[in-house]
């Protein structure tokens, strides 16, 4: 049940980050699906491991996924199903105590908040990278012409 409410709460976070970027109605949706799953996702992944660094790079990693997927079947860039999905995990948390223990004078403190954003932004960028990189790899990827490798056949042909 708890899934359930952050699922719903994340997919209407993306509906107002879609709003904002202006993206297309039909996708607006779509893409807040998408990012409520991939919210789900990070919170089962961070519950499993206890990693934050783990969970938003599986999390990234099967938005960014799908993203390539729905710009497929939709016809839509990519970046209009990942944006809505990757704003719910960006490492806002870490930054804002990092930011008040910089000003608190606590530059340790604050030094270890912003390594464990950092860590987040680059486990999430990865994420994109890779599944951006798979994809860019099926897209080239063609079968072959059964004639030209079947040599069983090959004094029929001539």
């Amino acid at each position: 049940m708890i899934y359930f409410r952050e699922f719903i709460i994340s997919a209407i976070a993306a509906v107002g980050f879609g709003l904002i970027f202006d993206l297309p109605k039909k996708a607006i949706y779509i893409s807040s699906l998408a990012a409520g799953f991939g919210w789900v996702i990070y919170k089962i992944t961070l519950e499993v491991t206890g990693s934050v660094y783990l969970g938003s790079l599986v999390s990234a990693l099967v938005m960014a996924a799908t993203a390539e997927v729905l710009a497929r079947v939709f016809h839509y860039p990519a970046s209009v199903f990942i944006l809505p999905g990757i704003i719910n995990l960006c490492p806002g948390e870490a930054i804002y105590k990092s930011m008040t223990n910089f000003i608190a004078n606590e530059n340790l403190l604050a030094l270890s908040y912003f390594y464990k954003a950092l860590g987040i932004a680059a486990a999430i960028a990865f994420g994109v990278l890779l599944s951006s990189s798979f994809s860019a790899s099926l897209k080239n990827f063609k079968l072959r012409n059964q004639r030209r490798t079947d040599f069983t056949n090959f004094r029929r042909n001539k």
